[in-house]
């Protein structure tokens, strides 16, 4: 992506995309939902998390997973915000026989290449920004049907070099920002059709991008989710899903719980298995305050311990943009 602007207007636009209150915070990429079965069904997964896309959704779903599992995930992601712009994610989960469970996962998100004028509309450099974060969780089954997960992970975002911003905006330096975040979550099995999660997202310190400047906080979240297995057969398996997330940033003062509730990001989805080999889902996904909201859709295949999904959310934007999502997911 080419941008003609100057640098400044470059550091506030690129965090700033269709996140309703969220886009008050900084790395929001945090809050890009990975996979492409999660999508698929309206991202309405931190009650279901049963493969390594559960160290994102919900690290406490980790411990009743008890084979290693791996998921990979590419999304050329807003195409029609940002052309270039694509989204990479890894996850890994693997039991540990007497002490738990252990996920690792890696996101990966950038906009392409820019280009940066003075005040006179002179190029004077071109760079790639990117943001990324690694993180590790460990979560444990405190009882058969009840698990708690945590993780910890390292937040970096590159949105300019710092000798630009020095020489344009003559502080210190910028441009960079880092830092890092907790995630904290429980899982509940009522019984063997019906899961309820509960995750609260990247608590940490705020992150500043330019030396001197004001921080932002981290897009920090809470989510609440129900799954309903419907159908629970060899032959078919059918499962509804509901969840809402509420961005714990930019909370009015005195707290309007009614707007907040209204604000609140809602997900609904629903997945159906035919003999543990083709998959099937659908899904809504409704952010008012951000303008997202529309239906979503997709469906994968399983061979060999090898899963592949593909999902699609593009009618969630308000201008034309596609949307997909590819994982490849292997069980060992």
């Amino acid at each position: 992506m080419k941008s003609k602007a100057l640098v400044g207007l470059f550091l506030i636009s690129a965090a700033s995309t269709s996140f309703g209150s969220a886009s008050q915070a900084g790395a929001i990429f945090l809050l890009i939902f990975p996979g492409a079965r999660p999508n698929a069904m309206g991202a309405s997964f931190c009650s279901i998390a049963d493969d390594a896309m559960a160290v994102y959704y919900n690290p406490a779903g980790v411990a009743f997973q008890e084979n290693m599992n791996v998921s990979l995930m590419h999304a050329n992601w807003l195409k029609g915000l940002y052309p270039d712009m694509y989204y990479e994610y890894i996850g890994f989960v693997k039991p540990i026989e007497g002490l738990g469970n252990v996920g690792l996962n890696f996101i990966y998100l950038t906009t392409g290449e820019t280009e940066g004028t003075d005040p006179y509309g002179t190029r004077i450099a071109r760079w790639r920004t990117f943001d990324f974060s690694v993180g590790a969780t460990y979560s444990t089954r405190l009882r058969p049907n009840f698990a708690v997960g945590a993780g910890l992970k390292f937040i970096y975002s590159y949105l300019a070099p710092g000798w630009l911003v020095t020489q344009l905006f003559h502080t210190r330096g910028g441009g960079q920002g880092s830092s890092f975040a907790a995630d904290f979550s429980v899982f509940y099995k009522f019984s063997d059709r019906l899961n309820i999660g509960v995750v609260l997202q990247n608590l940490g310190p705020n992150i500043r991008y330019i030396q001197g400047g004001a921080s932002d906080p981290l897009p920090r979240n809470l989510k609440l989710g129900v799954s309903y297995r419907l159908l629970n057969s060899s032959t078919n398996r059918l499962t509804l899903a509901t969840e809402v997330t509420k961005v714990l940033v930019a909370l009015g003062t005195p707290l309007d719980i009614k707007h907040e509730l209204w604000e609140a990001w809602k997900h609904f989805g629903i997945e159906y298995w035919y003999r543990d080999f083709f998959s099937a889902r659908a899904g809504y996904f409704l952010d008012r305050e951000g303008h997202r909201e529309g239906p979503t859709f997709g469906g994968g295949v399983r061979f060999k311990g090898f899963q592949f999904d593909i999902g699609v959310d593009s009618e969630l934007y308000e201008f034309d943009t596609e949307n997909y999502r590819f994982s490849l997911t292997y069980t060992f």
